[in-house]
């Protein structure tokens, strides 16, 4: 088990870790940390146009109390470690689990439980006097619903005929002091009929579907496309990767079983232990990774995997990419400025080369820092060379909003791709149509800064090209 895994962005707990635990006073401010700059050094070994900064970022606070819009509707009670997905059109999203924490009488601590609730949200309707945001699905007539947890790891299958999410692993704390238990099960959530199943293994058939190297959480996964060589068919797989996948990712494969009626018996699926080569990360937990994906053949092309921490609690800022044609890593050479070492940030897929990070935590002179900064990774895969540009400085204190209009530091939170023109208010959105037609948003859902405030806030994070 992670010393520092254990706390940040999952535990929260005061366990039997707590002596590898620095001091948890409020953390010295250092002001802003990052500058942002212009690119023009030829080390980097990307063209003239990517080492310019080329986007920009700007948050939106849904809940601000200056907008002339109904404020959308909140996951409560807050929480952090949870999993936030969506639909592949971006359309619909989804929150399930995490850590849920309650206020509790005065001079107390707060109430913290984990939990297993699905939440969805629900579009702005000009036309409409229904509430918008987050709602609360009624799980209670299920004939299965996954156990409560929390750093666990979700994606949805790369398949429009039949939309699904997999959950995999996870942590469930358990009793406080019990150090809890490492979850290996295996759970599909049919995104149209809002049902959970198990899957089943075709070999050995009918055995429910468990994670195969073990219980495992704070891992990544994320939904694959390839093809092994050219000619063939695509696969369609849902990659894992943990502290134990030094040489090797695994990919889950999944079909629909026609031979059952039985909601929770819809899907056979098997795993594979794929091989990897070239210069892997170390092992590690509470890192970020998304895939990205080539627009024309909608194929996946790479996986990129970014900072985690180490068994002793080492935190990295190293960027990876898996080449998915060839199985190899390659450490990215990511000259100049860069994000400080962190655990538990949100990384989402901007474009084909770039990606968007958000948050995490890192070591401060006296605990963990929630962190607020955006950047931007433009990705050139041939030369294994990377560039980061900061496009929000990180700014923040202890937690406490410094701008009402930006969220505060925070770990364990998520940050998902959402279909701005069919979830957002139109007021929101660029109101100068030549303008804003490429602009991507991002729902942030939850998170905290570590062992001082769990957040509930509604922010929304627009990324335009300049």
């Amino acid at each position: 088990m992670y010393s520092l895994c254990s706390f940040i962005g999952s535990s929260y707990l005061a366990t039997p870790l707590t002596n590898t635990i620095p001091s948890f006073r409020p953390p010295i401010f250092h002001g802003n940390h990052f500058r942002m700059i212009d690119r023009h050094s030829s080390n980097f070994g990307v063209n003239a146009l990517q080492m310019k900064n080329i986007f920009s970022a700007e948050w939106t606070n849904l809940l601000s109390p200056d907008s002339n819009i109904v404020p959308p509707r909140k996951i409560e009670p807050p929480r952090s470690g949870a999993v936030t997905f969506s639909t592949r059109d971006e359309t619909k999203l989804f929150t399930f689990g995490g850590y849920a924490e309650e206020e509790s009488s005065i001079g107390t601590p707060p109430d913290r439980y984990v939990v297993n609730d699905l939440w969805t949200f629900h579009p702005y309707k000009e036309s409409s006097a229904s509430p918008w945001g987050w709602t609360k699905i009624d799980q209670h007539d299920r004939s299965y619903v996954p156990g409560p947890r929390l750093a666990t790891a979700i994606a949805v299958l790369p398949c429009q005929s039949q939309p699904s999410a997999v959950l995999l692993g996870g942590w469930d704390p358990q009793e406080p002091g019990t150090g809890g238990i490492i979850l290996d099960d295996v759970s599909v959530l049919d995104l149209d009929a809002l049902q959970w199943s198990q899957p089943r293994l075709v070999e050995p058939a009918d055995k429910v579907m468990t994670i195969p190297d073990g219980p495992t959480s704070r891992h990544v996964a994320v939904p694959v496309c390839f093809k092994k060589s050219a000619g063939q068919e695509a696969e369609e797989a849902i990659l894992l990767h943990n502290h134990r996948c030094e040489d090797h990712v695994f990919l889950l494969s999944l079909s629909a079983n026609e031979n059952t009626n039985e909601k929770n018996d819809k899907f056979r699926g098997q795993w594979k232990r794929q091989t990897t080569n070239g210069d892997a990360p170390s092992s590690r937990g509470l890192h970020c990774a998304i895939q990205l994906n080539d627009p024309k053949s909608n194929l996946s092309k790479s996986v990129v995997l970014f900072g985690g921490a180490a068994k002793d609690g080492t935190m990295s800022n190293e960027a990876f990419v898996l080449d998915l044609s060839s199985w190899k890593w390659s450490k990215l050479d990511c000259s100049g400025d860069k994000p400080s070492p962190r655990a538990g940030a949100c990384l989402c897929e901007l474009d084909e080369n770039t990606v968007i990070l958000f948050g995490g935590a890192e070591r401060g002179d006296q605990g963990l820092v929630g962190l607020n900064d955006v950047w931007s990774l433009n990705i050139n895969i041939a030369t294994g060379t990377g560039v980061w540009t900061c496009l929000i400085e990180n700014e923040s204190v202890d937690g406490e909003k410094l701008d009402a209009s930006r969220p505060p530091g925070r770990n364990a939170a998520t940050l998902t791709r959402m279909n701005a023109q069919s979830l957002l208010p139109k007021d929101l959105l660029c109101r100068n149509s030549s303008e804003g037609k490429n602009d991507a948003y991002f729902l942030l859902q939850g998170g905290w800064n570590p062992f001082r405030k769990t957040f509930d806030d509604v922010f929304v994070l627009r990324v335009a090209s300049k």
